[in-house]
């Protein structure tokens, strides 16, 4: 779970952008404002990440990482499968459509869609992985938006997945950029 700014900069539910002079290449990540997950999850303050929060109790972690103009021009599909480059094993995980097949046997389809948020595109995508040996379930939402890309990433152990899903949504909820009247 990469990022990269300074989370002095954090306010309550805004992020705003790293200063950089122009001769250091200038603005690389963007200003957004996000949704709380709730009073159960404590921000983690490290000058690598933009926003994150852990959870007090379960091994869950929510992010939200942007980066402008440096990301090249791949569709979000693309960007989502990048992610996978720090997991040993990397699935889409699968849920039942509410049909049966020709023997009777629910039919699958795949964890990933395609949804709006900040009046723009997003591909979500569910994920069963293994990071260092231990089995994670992760949330992928990404979504490019002028001339930025956003990850929105929650991760836990299998067993807590549905259980802090209603927090994660919080965060994408509140989710706005750009940012406008500042």
């Amino acid at each position: 779970m990469s990022a990269a700014g300074c989370a002095s900069r954090k306010g309550d539910g805004l992020h705003v952008e790293s200063w950089e002079p122009s001769w250091k290449g200038g603005k690389h990540e963007a200003t957004f404002r996000y949704g709380s997950p709730g009073d159960e999850w404590e921000p983690i303050a490290d000058r690598d990440i933009q926003v994150a929060w852990h959870h007090r109790s379960d091994p869950a972690v929510i992010q939200i990482f942007s980066e402008c103009g440096s990301h090249g021009d791949s569709d979000l599909e693309d960007f989502t499968d990048h992610q996978r480059i720090d997991y040993s094993s990397w699935k889409i995980s699968q849920e039942p459509t509410g049909e049966l097949d020709a023997d009777g046997r629910p039919r699958m389809q795949s964890k990933q869609y395609y949804s709006t948020i900040a009046a723009r595109e997003a591909l979500r995508t569910t994920v069963e992985a293994n990071l260092d040996g231990a089995a994670v379930t992760i949330e992928y939402v990404v979504l490019k938006k002028n001339g930025c890309l956003f990850d929105i990433t929650y991760i836990t152990v299998p067993r807590a997945f549905e259980s802090h899903l209603g927090e994660f949504e919080a965060v994408i909820e509140g989710f706005r950029f750009p940012v406008r009247g500042q």
